[in-house]
């Protein structure tokens, strides 16, 4: 077989030295089933993809060689392998191999940007020569949904309209649209309902927002996004919340008004917050919190939930940045900084409750001495005998314990303050 292939190409070669090579550029012509053979041939030796202007140029030059000349090469084919003539002189060749390389085509998007807005277009039908696989089915053409009204949505849907005619939403919409969409009112959400009012069981026809609905989140999500893109969105798309199909429905309900602001889905953004972040909810329950249930503090004087450039979805670019927005007096810069306040605020204090004083992680001096456990006068102090309650309490761990003496513990700008002394 590769005798074969070699005198086939060295025929191939003589014959495009000849000048018998068509002009590049020029336009593919109809092939006799001989030259279609050589052709195909031609491809399988160049071993893998083909792009559309070397398939050209080997129509070309199949086109410009002598009647008989391809069948001539295949019979010397056959001739070469031990007089097989009759038998193919080709194998069989997957599309694969010499088929030209696909179009790149763009990106899909994260979300989709109210794709029902567009009127859907059908799908022309195949042409009767299409080479699909035999057995799969052709796609099915959507009938085009129109807008129906406001009037017709509330025909059924009363009390949904009555909850959404006092929302921000409502006002909008009805009194100040901005675009042609959000003119639809309703269907400015929802997506045309025309299909939906001929057939109100299939849920398939509507956009809907809840977990139950058929709508992807994406879809759901990508509604919204329509007009609320940009700002503290910015950072939505692969953050915490989106990776975990978080829909926005979750956190808000559009449709009436519970909360005070964002049309939250709970009264507060705490209580939407802590539908999932059952543990943190637990944590402002301990002794020495920061006043996020007494109302003084929300979640999102911290967090930007919608999502942050951080892991935790801060409001800045670390957890020291976010704490300085409040204690600006620990914000330095200082002439002797601690080593572990400039790192990170969380070394010792757990940001939202703890059982020991001022947010800590460990009571002092235990604190302390996960750090300063050198012989002398730090490491003795840590004794049974020699704390607050002891037979023998030192003096420096009464009251605020190594703070009684290390006053500046975030830093210090005394020319003396090296320990952070007074």
């Amino acid at each position: 077989m590769r005798r074969a292939v070699v005198l086939g190409l060295l025929l191939v070669g003589l014959l495009m030295v000849g000048g018998l090579a068509g002009p590049a550029g020029a336009e593919a012509p109809v092939l006799t089933p001989d030259q279609a053979a050589l052709r195909d041939e031609m491809a399988r030796i160049h071993a893998g993809h083909v792009d559309a202007d070397a398939l050209q140029r080997i129509d070309s030059d199949i086109a410009a060689m002598p009647p008989g000349a391809a069948h001539m090469g295949m019979a010397m084919g056959g001739m070469a392998t031990g007089g097989m003539a009759a038998q193919a002189p080709y194998p069989s060749l997957r599309a694969a191999q010499f088929t030209p390389a696909p179009a790149p085509q763009p990106a899909a998007s994260k979300w989709t940007r109210l794709a029902s807005y567009a009127p859907d277009t059908p799908k022309a039908d195949a042409p009767k020569g299409d080479t699909a696989k035999a057995g799969t089915p052709k796609a099915e053409t959507k009938p085009q949904r129109t807008y129906v009204g406001r009037e017709t949505c509330e025909s059924c849907h009363q009390q949904e309209a009555t909850n959404w005619a006092h929302t921000i939403h409502a006002k909008v919409f009805q009194q100040n649209p901005r675009t042609e969409l959000q003119a639809q009112n309703c269907e400015a959400c929802h997506g045309p309902g025309s299909a939906h009012v001929e057939d109100p069981s299939d849920l398939s026809t509507i956009i809907s927002f809840s977990k139950k609905s058929k709508t992807p989140v994406a879809e759901q999500n990508g509604q919204c996004l329509t007009c609320h893109a940009g700002g503290q969105r910015i950072f939505w798309h692969d953050s915490i919340h989106d990776s975990n199909q978080l829909g926005c429905a979750d956190c808000h309900n559009p449709m009436t008004t519970f909360g005070a602001r964002g049309l939250t889905a709970r009264e507060s953004i705490n209580e939407t917050c802590f539908q999932c972040h059952k543990a943190q909810h637990a944590e402002f329950a301990r002794r020495s919190h920061m006043p996020l249930l007494e109302g003084k503090l929300s979640c999102t004087d911290c967090h930007n939930p919608h999502g942050s450039t951080t892991a935790p979805l801060l409001k800045a670019d670390s957890v020291n940045e976010v704490c300085f927005t409040c204690h600006a007096d620990k914000r330095g810069p200082f002439l002797f900084e601690h080593a572990p306040v400039r790192e990170s605020c969380l070394n010792c204090h757990s940001p939202h409750g703890s059982n020991f004083e001022n947010l800590l992680n460990a009571p002092r001096p235990v604190l302390c001495q996960q750090c300063h456990s050198q012989d002398g006068h730090p490491g003795s102090l840590l004794t049974a005998g020699n704390m607050a309650r002891g037979p023998m309490p030192d003096p420096r761990l009464i009251a605020t314990s190594c703070q009684t003496c290390h006053v500046n513990i975030h830093g210090s700008n005394s020319p003396s303050g090296a320990r952070f002394e007074r």
